[in-house]
């Protein structure tokens, strides 16, 4: 068990002559201390000390719980199991099945016996899933703080490294009218030719060390912005991790690969993406008409109707918060860590997804507010002209 150190000191105490008159052996019990340069002893006798320093290494058990990981999972039901993982057992299996091959075992013989790799992914999936400290979950899976680090860091390692770009995936051209037409049947208004919506989305982050007033949004908490792209079934096609959360949403795209190849993405602008109104229209990205109180009828019905298209990357975002509760706060301090933890986060969402395991019963009582992007702040990025002509055009063929 580990060892809390309580430190006790300031310690002062005066020996005199007057009070140095019992026997030999009370002598010592009393003035009995380790000190000098010499490595200890009994103070010489008929000396004075004063604010002389010490101290002392209390020890208290930690309880660690035993056997969780051994018996107390495997009598969970399929819905228990699922509430403390956040994903089915079904689901578990099959990202067992892609990530033991690829994580290695102990080459050199002696020491602990290493821990399994399915309960490291147990561990990180639990992490993932909830808000304990690293102290509360290495204490459940009776491990230490460190060997759970270390498990933490190899699994969502090897799931950005190998999966990402496995379950994150821009679909193919073929996919792209069946795409549309499915997001085009959904809800009482229709929107031609929508692929998929994009958004950013601030995860709260612990203020990091260096430049953390960079990361103070202006929702007035320290975050990290997430730059995602969803298709009709919430999955994400695309994602940028990283810009501190002060930056306007129209500069991480700016900045992100989207920005590069959206236009050649959505078959050279024949279809499209819907964002809010802090991004620039382009033919591949269509926005709302920003509001001054003087909108047509047939632009109030385009923007209802955009509305309505674009709440699939709301939801989107609400489902993988609401299923890894870690992103409603990361108190981590380093950044490249953090991002690495929103990454996995992504992928998990994807495989959730793409293996049909909701999360829609669950969701009631622990999904935020969902983020309201930044609808209300000024745009940056000149509109392209291209992109206003078809939003006209689609605005006056629109049936809503």
């Amino acid at each position: 068990m580990a060892d809390n150190v309580l430190n006790i000191g300031l310690v002062s105490f005066l020996i005199a002559d007057s009070e140095l008159q019992d026997d030999e052996s009370t002598r010592r019990d009393k003035v009995m201390a380790q000190g000098g340069r010499g490595g200890g002893g009994v103070f010489p006798r008929q000396k004075v000390f004063e604010h002389s320093f010490f101290f002392c290494r209390l020890r208290e058990k930690r309880y660690k719980i035993e056997g969780f990981y051994e018996e107390t999972i495997n009598m969970y039901l399929p819905d228990t199991f699922k509430r403390f993982f956040r994903i089915s057992r079904e689901t578990f299996e099959i990202l067992l099945q892609h990530l033991i091959p690829l994580m290695g075992t102990r080459t050199h013989p002696g020491g602990r016996p290493e821990v399994p790799t399915e309960k490291k992914i147990l561990m990180t999936l639990r992490y993932m899933a909830s808000q304990e400290t690293t102290l509360e979950l290495s204490h459940r899976f009776d491990v230490s703080e460190s060997t759970f680090l270390r498990a933490r860091s190899e699994v969502i390692d090897i799931i950005n490294n190998h999966l990402l770009v496995k379950f994150r995936k821009w679909p193919e051209n073929g996919e792209l009218p069946d795409i549309a037409q499915t997001i085009d049947d959904l809800g009482r208004y229709n929107f031609p030719n929508v692929v998929g919506a994009v958004d950013g989305c601030h995860i709260p982050i612990e203020a990091p060390n260096r430049n953390p007033q960079s990361y103070y949004n202006r929702k007035k908490f320290h975050s990290i912005i997430l730059q995602g792209v969803c298709r009709e079934n919430r999955m994400f096609i695309n994602i940028n991790v990283g810009w501190p959360g002060r930056v306007h949403d129209a500069k991480v795209l700016r900045n992100s690969q989207l920005w590069g190849f959206g236009f050649r993405k959505c078959r050279n602008g024949q279809f499209h993406l819907l964002g809010d109104a802090a991004y620039p229209i382009r033919r591949w990205l269509l926005t709302p008409y920003r509001d001054t109180g003087h909108l047509s009828r047939k632009e109030m019905a385009y923007n209802r109707a955009l509305s309505s298209k674009r709440q699939v990357i709301e939801r989107a975002f609400a489902l993988l918060k609401g299923r890894f509760r870690r992103l409603k706060y990361i108190n981590v301090r380093s950044i490249i860590q953090i991002c690495r933890i929103i990454t996995c986060a992504c992928v998990l969402h994807n495989i959730c997804i793409l293996h049909h395991d909701g999360m829609e019963d669950f969701l009631s009582d622990d999904v935020d507010e969902v983020d309201a992007g930044d609808g209300g702040i000024r745009q940056i990025i000149e509109n392209d002209a291209e992109g206003v002509m078809k939003r006209l055009v689609i605005t006056n063929q629109l049936r809503n």
